[in-house]
Order: C-alpha cells, then structure tokens, then sequence
C-alpha cells in the first residue's frame, strides 16, 4: 500500500522541483527535436536560448515544488504526475507544431507584443483545460489520477459542471488565438475572424448559462465574489494604464490588449475568490 504521508516540507520541496526540472527537461528536448532539423544541439548555439531555457527550467522547478509541497511523493503521485505532464506536452507540441507552420508560411512575421501574448495566454489556456478534461475523465472513469478522493468524488458527482467550464475555457483560448492571426496583414481575414469569434462567444454565453444552472449556493457566490474582484482589477490595472498611456508616459493599450487584459484578470479574480475561502489549499 503507497503510504501518503508527505516528507518534510523542504525534501518535498525538493523532490518536486527534481520531477518538473526531468519534466521541462524532456519536453524541450523533445520540442527542439520535433521543431528544429539539429535536434537538441540547436538549442545550445546561442547564449539567448540558453538563458530563455534555463530561467525556463528555474520557473518549473519552482512552480512544480511550491504547488506540490503539500502532495505525498509516492508511486501513486508520480505516475499521476507523468500523465497529467504529458498531457500538458502533447497540447504544447500541438500548439507549437501550428505556430511552426504558421512560420513556415511567414504568417507570423506581421504579428507584434499585442498579438504574441494574446496567442500565448489562448494557448495556456487551451493547455490547462486539457489537463482538466483530463481530469474529469480520469475522476468518471474511476483511473485514480487524482490524488484527492474528496476532488475525485466531486468531479464524478458534478462532472458536467467541470466538463462545461472547460469547454468554455477552450472557447476562450481559440477566440484569442484566432483574434491574434487576424488583421490586415494577417494570416486570417477580418471577416473570416469575425464570423469565428462571433460563433466562439455564442458558445462560450450558452456555456456560461449552462454552468449557472449547475451551480450550488457557493459556487453562485464565488461567482459574483470573482465578478466583483475582477472589475476592480480592471479599473486599477486596466483603467492606470489608460491613465499613464494619456499623460504620455507609456504606450496606449491596443483593443487586443485590452481583451487579453479582461480574460487574464478574470482568472486571476476567480483564483482570488477561491484563495479567500480557502479552497486552494491541501
């Protein structure tokens, strides 16, 4: 029987950053072997790259060990932990073989700051709601590759409600994208991404309806709680920077700024909420 008691918290720490520092590892080289005709090799010849790949390589360690430290490391949790990792590569090998082509075309070449971080915070979360889909089939189908029980009976018992707000996390991430390829000199029509971002809103509304239905008294109020945050959040950091860019200290923000801007602060306000109560911790 795997025994679930966790290490002191600094070994766990440790443990944990090892498993994502052999996670990211494997990843990158497999990415560079995938995208890149020299393989792993490639990723050596310029100190750029190798600074980018080792603040990389810091960043999952330390996101890995703090999100983990309170999780048992045992047999059990690995292997829940590869699975859900390679999950997260296969979607970003995904994404990285579209952009590639993409680049291949010259398609991204027309693309400034504005337009790279809406397609990267799409694709984000693209990657995180796979994990959840994942999740969700791994907690109906009773595979054990959640380490919580009480998590997995909740995600059978509401697996719906789990499977609509994933799906709406998707809508939103390919509205994004498709929004970051479009434009005069993009790779996609104005017309073209309007009809598509307008069908990807109507989805992302019915959704939206539908998971209100499903939720309880809490998860209503953890709603509006996060509603509430998040237009403060977007006074302050939106509205501020709308403040400096008239005085004339930095630049204006671009309409697609300002959409990247209402669908991170949305999260951001919905982990506050949940943080509140306490429904982030172990």
């Amino acid at each position: 029987m795997a025994n679930d008691k966790s290490l002191p918290a600094w070994r766990n720490f440790a443990a944990w950053s090892v498993a994502g520092a052999l996670c990211y590892i494997l990843a990158a080289s497999g990415a560079s072997a995938l995208l890149h005709e020299g393989g792993v090799g490639t990723m050596f010849r310029s100190r750029e790259v190798v600074g980018i790949l080792g603040l990389g390589l810091l960043f999952s360690m330390a996101v890995v060990g703090l999100s983990s430290r309170k999780r048992p490391f045992n047999l059990r949790t690995i292997r829940n932990f590869a699975a859900s990792s390679a999950v997260a590569v296969l979607a970003c090998t995904l994404l990285l073989l579209g952009f590639d082509a993409l680049a291949r075309a010259g398609a991204l070449e027309t693309m400034g700051v504005s337009e790279w971080v809406a397609a990267i915070m799409g694709s984000t979360l693209i990657v995180f709601a796979s994990l959840g889909v994942l999740a969700v089939a791994s907690a109906q189908g009773g595979a054990g590759f959640i380490d919580d029980a009480a998590a997995a009976d909740d995600m059978r018992e509401r697996g719906r409600l789990f499977l609509y707000s994933f799906v709406w996390m998707v809508a939103c991430g390919l509205l994004l994208i498709v929004l970051a390829l479009a434009g005069p000199e993009g790779v996609l029509s104005p017309a073209t991404v309007l009809a598509g971002a307008l069908v990807l809103i109507a989805v992302a509304t019915l959704l939206s309806i539908a998971v209100w239905r499903l939720l309880d008294e809490l998860g209503r109020t953890l709603s509006h709680e996060a509603g509430n945050m998040a237009f403060y959040l977007i006074i302050l950091l939106g509205g501020g920077w709308a403040m400096l860019a008239h005085l004339g200290f930095v630049a204006g923000p671009a309409p697609l700024d300002w959409l990247s801007l209402f669908v991170a602060l949305m999260f951001v306000a919905s982990f506050i909420a949940a943080g509140r109560r306490q429904l982030l911790t172990r």
